[in-house]
């Protein structure tokens, strides 16, 4: 009984507030560490408050929009804090989500679900939590590490001879496998990466760690696991779950789609587009803020293409934001149900469970709203700007995908609030953020039931 009393949590604070203290904290820490002179790049260098916190909110949440150019405004020590702001966002988002998988992924009665609500961070809880964090955390920095090893490679043709380069290539190569497999999207260098466009071995390193940052720690966990089991050669082997059979399919058919649409489309005003730009901006624009050209330059068609890319982004329990992967793939099978007038909803041989399936159409109806909300307040902060610029912008902040048409830095105080505020509630997800806000469900009351003409 004396185990229960020692928690690693204040007593009333929920799993869920939890979380919210967690990225509450990292913000505010990284806030002031990058308004102090120690982390700008020179004595005469001046930021405001509002845009250190723009720019500690878009790294915890592992965005990359800047109202700032991080190669010119911040010193390697600001450039270090952003570092450990997108390893804080990434891994903390990562173990949380695989944290709460393990304990409300299996069935539990009503009962059991409060107990292990209230008991989420006690001591038991405390123990799992860690063994979690530590597994997540090797899984992290063994790709990081393999990314950064392979970047530093990449990158020796592009330093080879200037002064300083090889410590200058070293910080480059581990910030931006960091960042990429973080899907963060923030850079070193000062154009983007327009001056790497032919630099295709480090590109393409680049968008392999952002796939696999996109897929999820327990995507990640039955990939690495598979070799081994295709080595025992088990009668029956249950090789990957339908999560990970979902979160891959749904990848490769977003990435296999999008590609030839881009391409089509095209990627500068004249619609013109080379296979390899089209592939890059299909990879990065669906979760990263990665851009080798700038993305003012991109048709219509294709801005509306990319705002769907990052409107889905990636999987659940990843570094990745947008609706995710498997929620489209509920969403979209609920809709063949209806269509069949099936009951049932079916993915891949398998009948959702009905909570998940609600699950998922509120958080479509909730994502809705949101970023329906936060284009009507950006046309109020910039009367001035095209429909399509104020689109873009909210979906890749809610999105945290870091992309922009050029809007960010010239966005307004009360603009930059409200973006600050989309990259919170899309890193953590409306529906989680909803189900804190909403009341105690009262007593069930039996009401008339109402009919209504729809269509």
């Amino acid at each position: 009984m004396a185990s229960r009393n020692l928690s690693w949590r204040p007593r009333g604070v929920s799993a869920t507030q939890l979380v919210f203290v967690w990225f509450g904290s990292a913000i505010l820490a990284g806030t002031i560490l990058l308004w102090l002179p120690v982390s700008l790049a020179t004595p005469e260098i001046r930021i405001d408050l509002l845009a250190a916190l723009f720019t500690s909110v878009s790294a915890a949440c592992v965005t990359g929009l800047t109202v700032v150019n991080v190669a010119d405004t911040f010193s390697p020590f600001g450039q270090a804090v952003i570092l450990v702001l997108m390893e804080l966002g990434g891994m903390g988002i990562m173990s949380f989500a695989v944290l709460g998988f393990q304990l409300f992924g299996r069935r539990l009665s009503l009962t059991q679900q409060a107990a292990a609500a209230d008991a989420i961070y006690q001591n038991d809880a405390a123990r799992e939590f860690g063994k979690t964090f530590r597994r997540i955390f090797r899984v992290t920095v063994s790709i990081q590490a393999g990314g950064a090893v392979l970047m530093g490679l990449a990158l020796i043709p592009r330093h080879w001879g200037e002064p300083g380069g090889g410590s200058f290539l070293a910080w480059s190569a581990i910030f931006h496998s960091a960042s990429a497999f973080c899907n963060s999207g923030f850079t070193l260098y000062q154009d983007a990466l327009t001056s790497l466009y032919g630099n295709i071995p480090f590109l393409a390193i680049l968008m392999a760690l952002v796939i696999l940052g996109g897929l999820g720690h327990l995507a990640l966990s039955e990939i690495c696991r598979l070799p081994g089991l295709i080595r025992r050669r088990l009668r029956k082997p249950r090789w990957i779950s339908l999560h990970t059979r979902v979160t891959l399919v749904i990848t490769a058919l977003i990435i296999a789609l999008g590609i030839p649409g881009v391409w089509l489309l095209g990627t500068d005003s004249r619609g013109d587009a080379s296979l390899w730009h089209a592939v890059f901006e299909t990879v990065v624009g669906r979760t990263a803020g990665f851009n080798i050209c700038p993305q003012a330059l991109l048709p219509l068609p294709t801005v509306l293409l990319v705002v769907l890319l990052m409107f889905i982004g990636g999987s659940p329990g990843s570094c990745a934001g947008g609706i995710k992967t498997t929620s489209i793939a509920i969403w979209i099978a609920r809709i063949r149900a209806n269509l069949r007038n099936d009951t049932n909803v079916n993915l891949f041989g398998y009948t959702i469970a009905p909570e998940l399936v609600s699950r998922a159409r509120i958080l479509m109806a909730l994502t809705m709203l949101w970023n329906l909300l936060g284009i009507f307040i950006l046309a109020i902060a910039h009367p001035d700007e095209s429909l399509a610029v104020l689109i873009f912008e909210q979906v890749s902040a809610f999105g945290t995908v870091g992309l922009s048409l050029d809007l960010t830095p010239r966005l307004s105080s009360m603009a930059r609030v409200w973006i600050c505020v989309s990259m919170f509630v899309g890193r953590l997800g409306p529906l989680s953020i909803a189900l804190w806000l909403a009341p105690p469900a009262k007593g069930r009351v039996n009401r008339p039931i109402g009919r209504l003409m729809v269509g």
